[in-house]
């Protein structure tokens, strides 16, 4: 999934006042080298500085203004202050400059290592990224929603060295009566199929076909879907179901996907959709959620606790008590990923709260990793893992921190590093070779 910094819950619940994020000038220190021009490299931020000004919906993935920019050395390899043509990374971090220009951000090998900063460039509206992974023709696309336009920039991942992203045609408009009003996730499912973009707001939910070849996107038939309250969706494993939050009526909502439907994509599984929280109690709301990746749970992000419950695979249904898991002290999820072999949960918090991790137990309940919370008393505001395994990335008050995973422990541990790159969006990643 695309995988997306969770809104406030205060904003979810019915805040919608516009969030006033901060503008800034980007500095950049670029090297020339031989014949490789100095333009290459100029319009690829090192790092973020604070400004403001730019008015943005209530948006679930804006961070918090960057601390300031390091200066460095330069020399090309990427590091503080110079961007690389010469790296050829397997897989990379995208993030975004609060002027809209993208980074791109190569993830080095051995792990434990910091990201390194590409010379590509490329330049969308501001508000929320998410890369699509197309599995039928083995495509990655990067798409930029801007949340102020209500348009979607998309560009190609070229899996060459240097990476490359090429707009994929011109920025593609939402339809919406009355405009996007309270964007709060864009999403892209596992098999880079489609983006779902939520409007809680307007009870909307935005289906986008993407094209396997071209990346081009298209609304696809029925859509936008009325869905109440909608917050953020999830995919199944098989691709067959789409989940979607309601917290405000403590449910979700349970749909089928025919994506070559003649009316449309979405058709809600009325026996077994909605799905309310069995337990009754507004704590144990759902508001975010992540599958585990055998596909045969579904966690949820709770407004003081996370719950499981059972999948069927053959007709999507939800089942269980949803046992949920309650915090002393209190804890306050916004955001829930795992790892890449699907051993790890990894639930983001509120504030200062940081990031707690869980195994996963074989019956789908989570035993807390002992050295848990993480980034503890940071400001989280964005986590993502690495596609490849072995680290995660936080976004910690614009910053971009880099931590290892424990193959055995899933406990996490800081990366030491003075390169420090920033980010006005939410992270994505790309397997690019």
């Amino acid at each position: 999934m695309g995988r997306v910094s969770v809104a406030s819950k205060d904003v979810i619940r019915g805040s919608q006042s516009i969030m006033a994020m901060k503008r800034c000038f980007m500095q950049l220190i670029a090297l020339l080298l031989g014949a490789i021009p100095l333009v290459n490299c100029s319009d690829a931020p090192s790092c973020v500085l604070a400004g403001a000004d730019s008015p943005i919906r209530s948006v679930s993935r804006i961070p918090a203004a960057a601390g300031g920019c390091p200066v460095g050395s330069g020399g090309g390899g990427g590091g503080n202050g110079g961007c690389s043509n010469t790296l050829t990374p397997a897989d990379v971090v995208f993030a975004q400059a609060s002027t809209g220009a993208i980074t791109t951000l190569a993830i080095k090998t051995p792990v434990g290592t910091n990201l390194s900063l590409m010379c590509t460039t490329a330049t969308a509206g501001l508000g929320q990224i998410a890369v699509a992974n197309v599995l039928a023709t083995n495509k990655n696309f990067l798409y930029a929603l801007s949340t102020v336009a209500g348009t979607i920039n998309g560009f190609a991942i070229g899996h060459v060295a240097p990476t490359t992203l090429t707009p994929v045609g011109s920025a593609f408009s939402i339809f919406a009566a009355n405009g996007l009003h309270t964007v709060v996730e864009m999403q892209a499912d596992p098999s880079g199929r489609f983006l779902t973009v939520t409007d809680t707001v307007s009870s909307h939910v935005h289906v986008l076909l993407i094209d396997s070849s071209l990346g081009t996107l298209r609304e696809a038939a029925g859509s936008p879907f009325t869905i109440a309250n909608a917050l953020f969706t999830a995919v199944g494993t098989t691709g067959q179901f789409l989940y979607v939050t309601d917290q405000s009526d403590a449910e979700i909502r349970i749909f089928s996907i025919n994506l070559t439907s003649p009316t449309q994509a979405l058709t809600e599984l009325v026996t077994f959709s909605p799905f309310i929280e069995p337990s009754g109690n507004p704590a144990n709301a759902p508001i975010s959620m992540q599958v585990n990746s055998a596909g045969t749970f579904l966690y949820t992000a709770n407004t003081s606790s996370i719950s499981f419950y059972s999948i069927d695979p053959t007709n999507g249904s939800l089942s269980g008590t949803g046992s949920p898991l309650n915090f002393t002290p209190a804890f306050d999820p916004q955001q829930l990923t795992t790892d890449t072999t699907g051993s790890f949960l990894y639930a983001r918090g509120a504030g200062l709260e940081g990031v707690l991790g869980f195994t996963i137990n074989a019956n789908g309940s989570l035993t807390l990793i002992s050295t848990t919370p993480f980034a503890s008393g940071a400001s989280v505001t964005d986590m993502l893992v690495n596609p490849l395994g072995g680290q995660m990335y936080f976004l910690v008050a614009g910053a971009i921190d880099v931590f290892t995973i424990d193959p055995v422990s899933g406990a996490l541990a800081a990366v030491s590093s003075t390169t420090h790159f920033s980010s006005s969006s939410n992270l994505a990643a790309a397997k690019v070779q």
